[in-house]
């Protein structure tokens, strides 16, 4: 079965190709757009490019599959839920048009309509193939589920919304999927912290990673920590309840992300873009942070009494909080932990597809070592492009050997390889690299390539025997979706990426899953002793992560990168 899963009703459109349970390629649109998260495009040069990718054309395709439950919106299962919201809480002309816009927007008859007119538009006049709907939960768990270590599992799904759902448990063992409970608009950790990343003068679905870093730099305060918990509380069953008039609705005259009510609740207005960070901004990313590892801790803790089962696999948007993935790991509630990395709806498209195959044909577990599914380029392409761009170059036997010499004598290098990784975090193909052991490294990287906060962290790559040897306890970590805390000794060696609360977010390399960036990280071993390289991804800030080798050259030219490593090819720029 030839399944296209695709993902293109919020941001972060994506395209996946799934062929009888197995994932052949996927992308995102935003790095063959270079529009950062490409909202509100249509992923058709993501679906030519999957494809492609599978030597096939549109007609070879089975079936297109969507992770929404697009019938919902047909049948007045929505409506149901809309109505009722509305009996309970006060309700605006906003409101009413929200609801009014994604019941006609989001139909199956609309979203057929949508899907067939733009593959018409790019592909010609011709039949498609047919569009299958599943439910978004779902499809998070399916993935999550299947391409973990684990049998027997706990399986949490959590983000902003799919269809009516904000957050699921789910029970998994021997290759099914048994829900627990859901929790449903308008209660929603996504909502929750997206409305406060705004609030906080963030953007809201792009900056709630920048709420997580700051939140190292804030403390505890009693205050901001009552009016907080008066927002989002646990429910005591495994689940949570909110206020939604403090997150979601009413008049929302600073932000679409959060009503003004919330200001008065918090009794300060909210922090412009421009305006400088102070300490009782980071004390509330603290308390926001907390609060979200706190109550997401009490459910596990209830479902791992309920259930006896302690391992715990996590998917949904949320599950990109991994300060809060890291808290769940390091409290001892449950005893492993795998993050799907995909866990963002940009990976549902994969998800759709195997949720669509495992109703048709049950899945087998595939343990997920590698997610680099996107775009490779051959040495004589990128060589092509080389001489097109009058660059000057060389080609190394050994590319990894003068890199390595390169970042242990303190230069910063562009360092693109392989198949394009899917996600947002480099892992190894289209990464920038520095040396770890210096503090100065950290603060280059951000000031001249990275242009982003100085409070944000870096994350290391290191080997197995680096994991040992840097951090005090570690689960399987191929993939920088989870914090630890960080040795004494690595805050001695490595501190450049050891962040201020004394934990690291690591990707841990597996020789057979990257060799080459393997052999670079044991080569950097070699020369200074230390297993271990600062990674972050390859582009600058507001842009998508590069792709092409022209993307590389463009950021390679642009910025203070010093060399440049494409394929066996290095550039060097002149003192």
């Amino acid at each position: 079965m030839k399944l296209l899963g695709i993902f293109h009703s919020y941001s972060d459109p994506s395209a996946a190709l799934v062929i009888d349970g197995k994932v052949i390629a996927f992308v995102e649109e935003e790095r063959l757009l270079r529009v950062k998260h490409a909202n509100s495009y249509f992923p058709t040069l993501a679906i030519n490019n999957v494809l492609k990718a599978g030597n096939l054309s549109i007609n070879d395709i089975d079936r297109i599959v969507q992770a929404w439950d697009c019938p919902a919106y047909d049948d007045g299962q929505m409506q149901a839920i809309y109505d009722e919201i509305n009996k309970r809480y006060p309700t605006d002309d906003a409101d009413r048009a929200y609801q009014k816009r994604h019941l006609g927007q989001l139909s199956a008859s609309s979203q057929k309509g949508i899907i067939q007119q733009n593959l018409k538009k790019y592909f010609g006049d011709q039949k498609f193939p047919p569009v299958e709907f599943v439910k978004h939960h779902l499809s998070h768990a399916t993935m999550a589920y299947w391409q973990s270590p684990f049998d027997s599992t706990l399986v949490l799904t959590l983000d902003g919304s799919g269809e009516w759902i904000t957050t699921g448990w789910w029970s998994a063992q021997d290759g099914k999927l048994e829900l627990l409970k859901e929790v449903h608009i308008p209660h929603s950790w996504g909502w929750f912290y997206s409305a406060f990343t705004e609030y906080l003068g963030f953007r809201a679905y792009d900056g709630e990673y920048k709420v997580m870093g700051l939140a190292a730099y804030g403390r505890g305060d009693p205050f901001l920590r009552d009016k907080v918990s008066k927002i989002i509380w646990y429910d005591g069953e495994g689940g949570f309840e909110s206020d939604p008039m403090l997150i979601s609705r009413g008049k929302r005259s600073h932000s679409y992300y959060y009503p003004d009510q919330l200001i008065e609740h918090m009794g300060q207005s909210p922090r412009g873009e421009i305006e400088e960070v102070t300490d009782w901004h980071k004390n509330l990313a603290y308390e926001v942070q907390n609060h979200l590892q706190e109550i997401v801790l009490q459910m596990t803790q209830y479902w791992v009494k309920k259930t006896e089962v302690r391992n715990l696999v996590i998917a949904g948007g949320v599950g990109l909080n991994v300060k809060m993935n890291g808290y769940l790991y390091d409290c001892g509630v449950v005893d492993d932990i795998f993050v799907h990395p995909l866990c963002a709806d940009a990976g549902v498209s994969i998800g759709a597809a195997l949720t669509f195959e495992n109703a048709k044909q049950p899945l087998k577990q595939d343990l997920l070592r590698d997610i680099s599914y996107g775009p490779s380029y051959a040495d004589d392409e990128i060589e092509d492009v080389l001489k097109l761009c009058q660059l000057s170059y060389t080609k190394e036997d050994c590319i990894e050997e003068k890199v390595a010499q390169l970042l242990a004598d303190g230069k910063v290098v562009g360092w693109f390889q392989g198949g394009m990784e899917a996600g947002p975090r480099a892992l190894g193909n289209r990464s920038i690299l520095a040396d770890p052991r210096h503090i100065e490294s950290r603060d280059k990287v951000n000031a001249v390539i990275k242009y982003r906060e100085m409070w944000r962290p870096f994350c290391p790559s290191m080997t197995q025997e680096g994991a040992e040897r840097y951090l005090e306890k570690f689960c399987y970590a191929p993939f920088m979706i989870i914090t630890f805390s960080a040795t004494e000794l690595a805050q001695k060696e490595i501190p450049a990426v050891v962040h201020v609360d004394g934990t690291t977010r690591p990707q841990v390399v597996e020789e057979k899953a990257n060799q080459l960036y393997h052999n670079l990280i044991k080569e950097f071993e070699r020369i200074t002793q230390v297993p271990c390289l600062l990674n972050t991804s390859f582009n600058i800030k507001g842009e998508p992560i590069v792709c092409t080798p022209q993307d590389a050259i463009r950021t390679f030219s642009a910025t203070g990168l010093e060399a440049l490593a494409l394929g066996s090819f290095l550039l060097l720029k002149s003192n």
